[in-house]
């Protein structure tokens, strides 16, 4: 699969499903920022995973 269509394709299998953004860590400070499906518990997008640039404090 090209890279280019991977995430076009991860969303695409979510349609019409019941998708969240979590928070994991301190609220205020999370760790981790995440979408995930609450109807098959996938992390669809982690974004200590996917971030491009890192984040300033």
């Amino acid at each position: 699969m090209e890279s280019d269509q991977m995430l076009w394709d991860m969303l695409k299998s979510h349609i019409g499903h019941q998708v969240c953004i979590v928070a994991y860590g301190d609220t205020d400070d999370p760790m981790d920022i995440c979408l995930e499906c609450e109807e098959c518990g996938e992390v669809i997008l982690d974004a200590e995973i996917y971030t491009v640039a890192a984040r300033g404090k």
